[in-house]
């Protein structure tokens, strides 16, 4: 039944903000957890490798959600998975907050969480993408929520650790934003196709086997790589240059995050005004202008190459997205089988950036890391998804 202009903006406004609770409070946590991960490492009673093990297999079990994620969507609907990852999502933020130092619960705890953020990932974009494909600069912005839930989730973490001085405080507050996701999801409702079509738990990797997406998401896998690479070793490569330490880990979090959400703001209607592939192109172009000068340039020219390849990359994930989304009136599969390339390039990307580190250098490897970058940059306009 057609409904009035009125309306319909009304049921558009709700299923956003609905959606947009739940960007906002899945970067809450990542922000959480950012500034408490020293304090969750000690807590562990691991090293820094146990630790980085422990985080390797929670993004493995990321990954693996967010593969199954989209056939549950096609099979219950994106409100139902979608509400559904959120609770379960609280219950293990607040898991690793009330674990405290008993270390088997805190493992396992992380490992439930990561798996979650695979169910709310994926669901919540396909959501996204569902009301948002064909305007590319308006899915960017609406990434930025998630930015700004991680720059506002570090600051009140940093403030709860120093007045409490107790780090499990500050996870009361994304598990407590995640029900509140979960409730905004049910009362409104979420931009969907209607639930019913039974895959397998395989379908998003058939389904981008059939479209002829595996090449769109080995690009979504090494922008990944980069995003991971600039966050990784960019400051690393800085901090040399520049010769300083960083006076407090929360705060340049924070920064970051807020520059981010700022390029998502403003660079990503910019860059969606050129389309899709070309607001990638634009995206990683800049972030590999931004690496070279990072890689070769002294202090403040690597200073400012950081600023720009973060600028730069933060609209590739979205672009991304809404390229593989557009013309699909099902976006389930395509959003979760790219998603989850896209986390396989997280979890590989240190490890092969650090490796070549050792072998030829950070700076070079740095260099190495733009030029997947312009790969990146250049790769969408000769991959054409096929939408049947």
């Amino acid at each position: 039944m057609a409904t009035g202009p009125a309306t319909g903006a009304i049921e558009q406004a709700t299923s956003l903000r609905a959606v947009g609770v739940a960007f906002f409070s899945l970067g809450l946590f990542f922000g959480t957890w950012a500034v408490g991960a020293a304090d969750i490492e000690h807590a562990l009673g691991v090293g820094h490798g146990g630790f980085g093990a422990l985080l390797a297999v929670a993004l493995a079990g990321t990954v693996a959600t967010s593969t199954l994620t989209g056939a549950l969507v096609e099979r219950f609907g994106t409100q139902v998975v979608l509400a559904s990852g959120c609770i379960a999502f609280a219950v293990a933020a607040g898991a690793v907050g009330l674990a405290g130092g008993r270390a088997v619960t805190l493992g396992c705890a992380t490992l439930a969480v990561y798996a979650c953020s695979g169910v709310v990932d994926v669901s919540m974009n396909v959501a996204a993408a569902a009301e948002l494909a064909e305007r590319p600069g308006s899915l960017v912005r609406f990434h930025a929520l998630f930015n700004g839930g991680a720059t506002a989730g570090a600051a009140a973490a940093a403030v709860a650790t120093r007045v409490a001085d107790d780090w499990r405080l500050g996870f009361a507050l994304p598990a407590a934003a995640m029900v509140v996701a979960a409730i905004a999801c049910r009362i409104g409702g979420v931009p969907s196709a209607p639930p019913g079509e039974h895959h397998g738990l395989l379908h998003s990797v058939r389904v981008v086997r059939r479209e002829h997406l595996v090449a769109l998401a080995i690009v979504f896998a090494c922008s990944a790589l980069v995003e991971g690479g600039i966050d990784t070793w960019g400051v690393l490569v800085l901090r040399n240059q520049l010769g300083v330490t960083v006076a407090a880990g929360a705060t340049a979090y924070v920064l970051g995050q807020a520059l981010a959400t700022t390029s998502r703001t403003v660079l990503g209607p910019v860059a969606g005004r050129f389309g899709a592939a070309r607001g990638v192109a634009v995206g990683s172009g800049l972030a590999a202008a931004g690496l070279v000068l990072v890689g070769v340039a002294p202090s403040v020219g690597a200073a400012v190459g950081l600023a720009l390849a973060a600028t730069g990359v933060s609209v590739c994930w979205p672009m991304l997205l809404a390229y593989a989304s557009q013309g699909r009136d099902r976006p389930a599969g395509v959003v979760s089988g790219v998603t989850a390339m896209g986390y396989v390039g997280f979890v590989v990307g240190p490890v092969v950036i650090g490796t070549l580190a050792e072998l030829v250098g950070l700076r070079a490897a740095v260099l190495l890391l733009a030029l997947v970058a312009a790969a990146v940059a250049i790769a969408p306009t000769r991959v054409t998804p096929s939408v049947s």
